[in-house]
């Protein structure tokens, strides 16, 4: 075939699932072995009525059904229930069934034995299947007309498939080879040969012998290597019965995980001396209830050392931890003043060349605890205080008029105050979803979350987000309701930052603003839109799966995982007191009609924008997506934005 691909799919009436199915010669039926209330039977269906007859309607199961080259017959395995005492509780038989007639005729063949996996020879005149009659399973034929069995194969470790009922041969029509499954050097192999190939042995078709196949065989065929080996074991010294005593198991934490990124610089330059180095781990105890979580981080000087810890503990339904953490945020510039330094009883002047660095630190004792509901439903909450503070330090370069460096120093200065805040939140969430190669395809996420702020802030927090997605083969349609609100005395203040909408994770297009040059009265965007103490957002997406599984993808791909999306997105940003104007096209500046610099106007709009991104899935490390959008309200199609984001579909 030029290309694997599944063309059609089928379902059979009546029947909860099957098995061996197997294809009529003239390709307009199938026969397969249907289960339907734990009874296994044969079932035609035919591909063009789509209906399904049963054919078989007895108790005993009904496997490993094959056609006849002219299409009248099918061979199967028919199950025999033995109530002889001393014998198996049941067994195998070779049975024919005519589908003319409507009649079954069972073949007397080793009568004890698991005769499986029936096929016609290519002529018709013969069957080929494999027995255990001797305690391996070999390949045997039996004649029709003669009525004699000859045995093929004489392999000690016979034929088999993965489990016992598995097919292991195949018989094609029209052709000389019979392939089959031989297990050698601990691999599966399937091998090939003509009838001519085999040894042909007449067997008596009434003989059984189960002794190979008796645990502990009575006659090996074979060097008996686990008996000999028993046999001269070493003698095991005897333990005293007071030796062993029980000992309460006791949780101590080992290492699980340590990045490979592991490491350590040491860097000079001519403004500063730096260091740089990171490490992660993760320790647990044997059973996995506790977890403890690792990181240290250096990334400059001695103050720019971060690190954190954090443990869970999952012994129990409610799964309760905390965190220890501190973080350093470093910002900085560079400006060049005239300025003047002591120069024996005068002052020199000279270029100061000053490199300013500010350090905000974040330190940050966090608990935390999850209650699940079910398997998709859970309550969490979180505790959290942290302190900010700062550190301002400066380094000064001097040079002489003539741009001749002669030194320079560090000098501390004084740093803004600092704040605190303290942090409860309560959350339910729920999420039934399942993922796809980059995002979710079907079901459901949720998330209603209410936050408050103590300390510096008198501030609480609403969210909700609430996000679904119709699978239809082949593309998911998602859908996304996100509002995220501020509340209480301090909001207004700027305290903590409002919420910004330019994200492209939230919506995309407004990452770079247009303003027009060469025409000030074309410049209509507000960028004050975009932030807010009050947001929402609403996101549509059609996913279609471009490369991937088989199953899912247009293009089959077991590496380059890939979807192909189109969206809009929407939203809107404000806050107390801000006009909001549902006008999606906003005024245009005129000018002429400007006497003096106009009033800011507090009022907010609504922004959309619309494209398509395609999602790649990084060896299920990362998940890219290159984007194209067009922000409407940031000049529409002639500020067409290209974009980049690292986190997986919504």
């Amino acid at each position: 075939m030029a290309r694997s691909k599944i063309t059609r799919e089928y379902r059979i009436p009546g029947v909860q699932s099957f098995s061996n199915p197997a294809w009529s010669p003239d390709g307009r039926k199938i026969v397969v072995t249907g289960q339907v209330d734990g009874i296994s039977d044969l079932y035609l269906f035919d591909l063009n009525t789509f209906e399904a007859e049963r054919l078989t309607g007895d108790f005993a199961s009904n496997i490993h059904p094959a056609w006849s080259p002219d299409g009248r017959y099918i061979v199967y395995s028919q199950e025999r229930i033995n109530d002889v005492p001393g014998k198996k509780k049941f067994s195998f038989d070779i049975a024919i069934y005519d589908l003319e007639k409507k009649t079954t005729e069972v073949i007397d063949l080793f009568g004890d034995a698991f005769n499986l996996n029936p096929c016609f020879s290519p002529d018709g005149k013969g069957i080929f299947f494999l027995s255990d009659a001797d305690g391996f399973r070999n390949l045997y034929k039996y004649e029709l007309e003669s009525e004699r069995v000859y045995r093929l194969t004489d392999y000690a470790r016979g034929i088999s498939g993965i489990t016992a009922y598995s097919p292991a041969i195949s018989v094609p029509s029209g052709g000389k080879l019979i392939a089959y499954n031989y297990y050698r050097k601990t691999y599966y192999e399937i091998w090939t040969a003509e009838e001519s190939q085999f040894d042909r042995i007449e067997v008596d078709r009434n003989f059984t012998d189960m002794s190979a196949a008796t645990l502990p065989p009575l006659k090996h065929a074979a060097a008996n290597i686990v008996d000999k080996g028993l046999f001269n074991r070493a003698e095991m010294p005897k333990l005293e019965v007071d030796s062993m005593k029980i000992i309460p198991y006791k949780s101590r934490f080992k290492l699980d995980y340590i990045s490979n990124s592991a490491s350590v610089g040491v860097s000079t330059g001519i403004y500063r001396n730096g260091m740089a180095g990171s490490v992660n781990a993760i320790f647990s105890d044997m059973v996995g209830n506790n977890q403890l979580f690792t990181s240290l981080n250096l990334n400059g000087e001695i103050y720019d050392f971060g690190g954190q810890v954090a443990f869970i503990n999952q012994k129990s339904k409610v799964k309760w931890g905390g965190a220890v953490s501190h973080i350093p945020y470093l910002m900085g510039g560079m400006n060049l003043v005239l300025d003047t330094i002591p120069y024996k009883d005068s002052q020199l002047p000279v270029y100061n060349f000053m490199v300013n660095f500010i350090r905000m630190f974040a330190d940050n004792i966090s608990l935390f605890a999850s209650y699940p509901l079910s398997q998709t439903r859970r309550f969490e909450s979180q505790a959290s205080s942290s302190w900010y503070y700062y550190r301002f330090d400066r380094y000064n370069y001097y040079y002489t008029l003539d741009q001749i460096p002669i030194g320079g120093n560090k000098e501390k200065l004084k740093a803004p105050k600092g704040d605190n805040f303290q942090q409860i939140s309560l959350a339910y969430v729920e999420d039934n979803s399942y993922f796809g190669m980059t995002a979710p395809m079907q079901g459901h996420r949720a998330r209603l979350q209410l936050e408050k702020y103590f300390g510096a802030a008198n501030i609480f927090t609403t969210l909700a987000d609430y996000r679904k997605y119709f699978y239809a083969r082949p593309a998911t349609f998602a859908l996304r309701f996100y509002n995220y609100g501020m509340f209480g005395k301090d909001a207004k203040d700027g305290v903590i930052m409002p919420f910004y909408l330019g994200y492209p994770w939230i919506i995309r297009g407004y990452e770079d603003i247009r303003y027009d040059r060469s025409a000030a009265e074309d410049n209509r965007f507000d960028i004050s839109w975009l932030s807010g103490t009050r947001i929402v957002v609403g996101n549509a997406e059609l996913r279609f799966p471009f490369s991937g599984p088989e199953r899912l993808a247009l293009i089959k791909s077991k590496f380059f995982l890939a979807d192909i999306n189109l969206f809009v997105d929407a939203g809107l940003a404000w806050s107390e007191g801000t006009k909001v104007s549902f006008n999606l096209k906003p005024e245009t500046l005129n000018l002429s009609n400007i006497q003096e610099m106009p009033e800011k106007k507090n009022e907010s709009s609504p922004i959309i924008s619309t494209g398509a991104s395609v999602r790649v899935n990084v060896m299920g490390y990362l998940i890219l997506e290159p984007y194209v959008a067009v922000p409407f309200q940031n000049g529409g199609f002639k500020n067409i934005q290209f974009g980049l984001n690292f986190t997986p579909g919504w």
